[in-house]
């Protein structure tokens, strides 16, 4: 290997042209240029519980009312031991959730430190979340969740992720003629979409499509000129596809909130004994106990050194994003 990391050259993504169903796109894994198995495990990892359908705003998850914990809370730890949180999803009246969804994001901080790193959750459906954290510093540490969006919100957003609602809006302008007597049209212009295909302005538009991409762009037709007098487009005014109710889930003091819970403090030791081989697949490799030495450029997995050419190039390439999200989350 002499070190090298190789990458995977994946097929660009082929545009075209598929029937769709309840407003949403049908894609496969050869739309996406990629192996039925990697297109398995997106789709896996996409997978969001579906809440019950609610009509009052006190039925969706309350960022008060909710709480986490720490399971078995120990005295003191030592560095790259795991340690587990419990949160509990309530409604606004106080009711335990009975399913899941909700966006939750946890971490593990010390101020004093300046360091931070985020835990891995896992969704029970019933309305109870866990979080496990690595113990990545010696010293202290307090467990900070917050709910970024209920599950309600969750669906929402993918409700309209998936229709064919024009969010954003564009102006393209027509232009033709000499300058004394040129004549000049502005008109709306969007991509081509929607449930059969077409957008919402009948059959008075034009059309425009990229040969490269398959991409249709469409304009309303001008009143005066032809379609090919297009010259150039901009961005145009922002819809909101919110109803009111919808509007209230929305709310600030709803979304990115934090929650109350645990405030005791995690003590942490060094821990200078070796552990044993680590065993992690890829899936739980962000929890494998493990200890960098940056300047050296060593790996440390459980106890085990490793030079750079000893490494399996997809545990590199891990490494190396996992690392990014914890330096992200250390300035």
């Amino acid at each position: 290997m002499n070190g090298e990391i190789h990458i995977k050259q994946f097929q660009p993504v082929r545009h075209k042209l598929v029937p769709r169903s309840n407003n949403s796109a049908i894609i496969s894994a050869s739309d996406m240029g990629i192996s039925d198995e990697e297109w398995g495990r997106l789709q896996k990892a996409l997978d969001w519980p579906i809440p019950d359908h609610i009509i009052y705003l006190n039925q969706s998850t309350s960022p008060v009312h909710s709480s986490f914990s720490i399971v078995g809370l120990k005295e003191s730890y030592k560095v790259g031991e795991i340690i587990s949180v419990t949160i509990t999803a309530r409604d606004h009246n106080k009711n335990l959730k009975r399913y899941g969804g909700d966006f939750f994001k946890a971490k593990l901080f010390n101020s004093e430190l300046k360091a931070s790193v985020y835990g891995k959750v896992g969704d029970h459906r019933n309305g109870t979340y866990s979080v496990d954290f690595l113990l990545p510093w010696e010293g202290q540490a307090q467990v900070f969740v917050r709910l970024e969006h209920s599950s309600e919100v969750v669906q929402i957003l993918k409700k309209y992720r998936d229709s064919s609602f024009p969010r954003s809006h564009f102006n393209g302008y027509f232009e033709s003629g000499p300058s004394k007597t040129r004549i000049r049209e502005v008109v709306e212009c969007n991509l081509k979409w929607g449930a059969d295909g077409s957008w919402s302005k009948g059959n008075c538009y034009c059309e425009y499509k990229d040969i490269k991409t398959g991409t249709v762009w469409q304009c309303e037709r001008p009143k005066t000129l032809s379609c090919d007098k297009l010259v150039y487009h901009s961005g145009g005014r922002l819809e909101n596809p919110l109803n009111r109710f919808e509007q209230q889930l929305f709310a600030k003091k709803l979304t990115n909130v934090a929650i109350s819970g645990d405030e005791h403090i995690i003590n942490v030791l060094p821990n200078t004994a070796a552990i044993g081989n680590c065993d992690c697949i890829m899936r739980e490799l962000e929890l494998c106990p493990l200890v960098v030495a940056m300047r050296n450029a060593i790996l440390v997995l459980r106890g085990v050194h490793a030079k750079h050419q000893e490494v399996a190039p997809w545990m590199i390439r891990r490494l190396l994003d996992i690392f990014h999200g914890l330096h992200s989350h250390l300035i």
